[in-house]
């Protein structure tokens, strides 16, 4: 992005007329082009939607800026855009925005983003709203659109131009006429002189004073007699005027041909033309948002944002801008000691001049001190230089400090004065200049500050700081970071609180009653650092704190809280306001004594762009909530994320997401920090500062919560700072209970058929077995009846005679012992039955005749 608007480096003519003018130049003013996203640099038109965001008309498509990041709406990715050539925009009561272009005209809900084309073919040049749903169109003729339909207002049959509602009625302009047109179709006529006929006309603007007309012949105003006069630019010029506007806060704007012309309420006109700008921009729209922003929109440069600041800057025109110190005078006037001259700045805001870059030479001025209404005394890097007014020449003060650069010249509240600089602490009193008896006991004689309050005396050096009481010397901070730091600036408070600023550690706070030091640092909350400066307002009981990056201030009551956690500050003045052109982050200057004064209920600090003004009962004005937006979320497709919209449900496949989020901020967007975190997946926030989108792969199916929070550097994470949206990763049929339970079902199924299948194997098996079983026995009793069988031919073959067929011998040996054993055991019983046993042999020969 462009450095602050060059504008505001130089004051116009009326700037120092008096001090307490304000000035156009006051007003904090930033540039976009096409370098930083903006899709062309001709824009023709501005607008806002009902949820903050600024839409932008260029000349090809359009763009929606939420105060960081340009998005693209042209006719490639939105059909029913009429043409990429945008020429008007409108928002109108039901918030449906109407786009003009050179093709026709088209509408979108800035809401869900849905393009709609009606029937309106001709360059679109003006859009009013004249009742709830119905629109009136410039288009070459005149329209009317009612509920979507189109059709044409019959009362005004020549070409139009310019369109204007004021009080239910309708001025239009054309080739050579000015019309007003009420709701009922009545009709009056003015005619155009001459001049303005066949002229293009780009504006028409109603205020308290009547119409007023602005066209490529210049200014014109209608009068109450019907008649349209000339008028004369406010630098009595006639040239080009494209757009009029009178803000909410009373001011006036007025664009014209390589000028733009400011006007705050009550007070005179200002401007700025192309040599102070280095440029040329014309001014096509002039738009104010609802946070009183004053956009303008160039044919040629971008937009500009100009909005109003908590600061005035005070560059006087022959004065030195580069600041150092500063005073007030005993005539109560403001004493400015520049990097080469020193001057005084007077209640009416004349400034004069008291020593040139010839008389101060190449000294710098690091504290002033008066000793008289007509002596002053300087430090400076030459020693202590006196000036006497109405003398030209300076006088060296003490010879003995000639050369050595002297930072502090603080009186004393006893008597005399306390003389600081790299050679150690000076006592001055009744003509003499003594040096400090306890020099030697510093570990750095370099005194930097110094404050007194009653009998206690206390200073700080480039090593530390140091107390001085009841002819006691005492080193503070022992144990803490501030025993060994550079020391900037001191303030002690009447309740005896002592706050000391550090280059490089933040500042120290000793409370009443305490000994130990509480340290406000960039972890705690301290904004910026390193500070160069502490003020304290007794009646609003507030710190003020300047640095080299800005202005803050702070309740009194919130630094005994630095011991428990954050303090927040009221940021004044940041690193990203960027005021007068100065470069980010350089104010304020030095370092120590006379870097801020209270003169005229305002505080007053040195920059290297003049002076810095700031109203000690500064009110600041209300900023909106800030809040983050979710835009969109990025898949396999784009998820639009309207602002109502809380549950988002993804497609089947999506895994895979890129949250795009942000912040409508258009003040300070750089300094916006934001963290989020996606509940059901993160465990912790990450912090990711300005960064604006979330990436997130391979998400489990589920209900997540994406949440993002914003703050401003150095703020606090707030609940209400934040945004969440429900999102929705389905199932697919694969992962669901049903899929699975059908595999598990199909699982048993299989186990089942598996276990059936072991079983019938096992059956098998087993019949085969008992079959087997079953055979073998069989084929075994077969066996065993053939060999019983032959066993039993065997026996019969043993037995018997082959060839008689009578017992044999064999038969009678073994069948013998068997009757005998018979008859012995049954004798008694076979003797009673008389019965006996007889052998009978008989041996025959010759058998064969037998």
């Amino acid at each position: 992005m462009k450095n602050t608007l060059s504008l505001l480096l130089l004051l116009c003519s009326f700037a120092c007329q008096a001090y307490n003018q304000q000035s156009v130049y006051d007003f904090d003013i930033k540039h976009w082009g096409s370098a930083e996203g903006l899709s062309n640099n001709s824009v023709r038109s501005v607008s806002q939607d009902a949820q903050g965001y600024i839409w932008l008309a260029t000349q090809y498509g359009l763009n929606r800026f939420d105060g960081m990041q340009f998005e693209h709406f042209n006719k490639e990715t939105h059909r029913h855009l009429a043409s990429n050539a945008i020429t008007r925009l409108f928002s109108d009561s039901r918030g449906y925005m109407w786009v003009g272009t050179k093709a026709g005209l088209s509408g979108f809900d800035p809401v869900s983003l849905t393009f709609e084309r009606y029937q309106i073919l001709s360059e679109v040049t003006a859009i009013v709203e004249v009742s709830p749903g119905e629109i009136w169109v410039a288009a070459d003729s005149l329209f009317r659109v009612r509920d979507g339909k189109v059709s044409r207002v019959e009362q005004i049959r020549s070409q139009v131009g310019q369109l204007e509602l004021v009080n239910n009625k309708v001025w239009v302009t054309s080739t050579d006429k000015l019309f007003r047109i009420d709701i009922e179709g009545n009709t009056e006529s003015f005619p155009l002189p001459a001049e303005l006929m066949q002229t293009p006309i780009y504006d028409l603007y109603w205020t308290d004073n009547g119409l007023h007309i602005a066209g490529e012949a210049g200014f014109y105003h209608l009068d109450k007699s019907g008649d349209v006069k000339k008028c004369d630019l406010p630098d009595n010029n006639s040239t080009a005027v494209y757009k009029l506007l009178k803000d909410s806060r009373g001011n006036s704007w007025i664009s014209a041909h390589r000028k733009l012309f400011h006007r705050h309420n009550g007070q005179k006109w200002q401007h700025i033309t192309g040599d102070e700008l280095g440029s040329y921009p014309w001014f096509s729209d002039i738009f104010e948002d609802k946070d009183h922003n004053i956009w303008l929109a160039s044919f040629s440069d971008g937009i500009y944002r100009a909005s109003v600041g908590n600061i005035r800057r005070i560059v006087p025109a022959t004065a030195d801008p580069v600041v150092r110190s500063l005073g007030v005078t005993p005539d109560n006037t403001l004493l400015i000691a520049g990097q080469s001259d020193v001057g005084e700045l007077g209640v009416d805001g004349s400034y004069r001049s008291l020593l040139s870059t010839a008389q101060l030479g190449a000294s710098t001025v690091h504290d002033v001190y008066w000793p008289d209404n007509q002596q002053l005394w300087l430090a400076t890097d030459q020693g202590v230089l006196r000036y006497q007014r109405g003398q030209p020449e300076l006088q060296s003060q003490f010879a003995s400090l000639n050369g050595y650069t002297v930072r502090v010249l603080q009186p004393d509240d006893a008597d005399g004065v306390w003389i600081g600089g790299v050679m150690g602490l000076f006592h001055y009193q009744n003509q003499t200049l003594t040096p400090f008896s306890l020099n030697s006991e510093l570990e750095s004689r370099h005194i930097t500050v110094l404050q007194q309050q009653r009998q206690t005396l206390i200073f700080g050096t480039t090593r530390g700081l140091y107390q001085y009481e009841s002819g006691r010397l005492t080193r503070l901070g022992v144990g803490s970071a501030l025993y060994n730091s550079y020391i900037t600036a001191l303030q002690i408070l009447p309740d005896n609180t002592v706050i000391a600023a550090t280059l490089d550690d933040g500042i120290f706070v000793e409370l009443p009653q305490q000994t130990q030091w509480l340290q406000w640092h960039a972890g705690n909350g301290l904004p910026h650092s390193p500070v160069v400066s502490l003020a304290f307002d007794a009646n609003s009981d507030k710190l003020w704190v300047s640095s080299n990056k800005g202005i803050f201030r702070l309740d009194k009551a919130q630094l005994a809280a630095l011991g428990q956690g954050a303090v927040q500050a009221d940021e004044i003045l940041g690193p990203y306001d960027r005021q007068l052109g100065t470069v980010p982050g350089r104010c304020c200057n030095g370092a120590g004594q006379a870097k801020v004064v209270r003169w005229q209920d305002q505080y007053w600090y040195p920059t290297l762009k003049g002076l810095v003004a700031v109203p000690v009962q500064l009110d600041q004005q209300q900023r909106s909530s800030l809040r983050p937006v979710i835009k969109s979320v990025q898949g396999l497709r784009n998820y639009h994320v309207d602002g109502l919209q809380s549950r988002l449900v993804l497609d089947l496949d999506d895994r895979n997401l890129s949250v795009q989020y942000s912040a409508l901020e258009f003040i300070k967007p750089a300094a916006l920090q934001f963290r989020y975190r996606l509940q059901g997946f993160d465990q912790h926030w990450h912090d990711v500062g300005d960064r604006r989108e979330a990436v997130y792969t391979n998400l489990t199916p589920g209900r997540f919560v994406f949440q993002v929070q914003t703050r401003f550097d150095n703020g606090p994470w707030l609940d209400e700072q934040s945004a969440e949206l429900d999102i929705v990763v389905p199932k697919r049929f694969d992962e669901t209970f049903i899929y699975r339970g059908l595999w598990a079902l199909l699982a048993l199924f299989c186990l089942y058929g598996l276990l059936w299948l072991l079983r019938r194997n096992t059956v098998n098996q087993q019949l085969q077995l008992e079959r087997l079983v079953r055979q073998r026995t069989q084929e075994l009793e077969n066996s065993n009846l053939k060999l019983n069988e032959l066993n039993e031919q065997l026996t019969l073959l043993t037995h018997k005679d082959s060839l008689t067929g009578l017992r044999n011998r064999r038969f009678m040996f073994e069948q013998l012992p068997k009757d005998i054993e018979h008859f012995q055991r049954n004798r008694e019983s076979m003797q009673s039955q008389g019965k006996c046993v007889a052998l009978i042999h008989l041996d025959l020969d010759n058998f064969k005749q037998v």
